[in-house]
């Protein structure tokens, strides 16, 4: 089955609406076809703030409550602090513990705004200096 994204503006309508249409005549059982809209998810510039906020974070905190901490660690912490699913399981062989399902690629635009902004906050709060949000300076 073909997939096609198609970014809905008022001017895609015609469109939208022949997909749907052409889906419809093309129904069968058994062959169920899919509509979904959803928010766009989180673009590019957002991601790379986020990294580049996380690594002075990491830097500026590299342990968390007795934990030596990375990027990720970090990540999950404030996904998890936002109430985004995020489960925890063992290493293989036992000594630590590693985050599952903290996918921040799966978040729209506006969750990952939402994100960034409890990290600001949180690092205000903790009187961390934040210097610029571009990883490439972060690094």
């Amino acid at each position: 089955m073909a997939r096609n994204l198609l970014r809905l503006t008022p001017g895609a309508r015609n469109t939208a609406h022949q997909w749907v249409e052409k889906a419809l005549a093309n129904w069968a059982p058994g062959k169920p076809w899919l509509l979904e809209i959803r928010e766009p998810k989180r673009t590019d510039e957002q991601n790379a703030a986020m990294w580049g906020l996380l690594a002075q974070i990491t830097k500026q905190r590299p342990v968390h409550n007795g934990r030596p901490m990375t990027s990720d660690l970090w990540k999950s912490v404030f996904m998890d602090a936002l109430g985004h699913e995020v489960d925890y399981v063992g290493s293989l062989d036992g000594t630590r513990i590693f985050p599952l399902g903290h996918r921040s690629s799966h978040l729209t635009k506006a969750q990952m705004s939402d994100l960034i902004e409890l990290m600001l906050a949180w690092s205000a709060a903790e009187g961390l200096t934040i210097e610029h949000f571009d990883e490439r300076v972060a690094a």
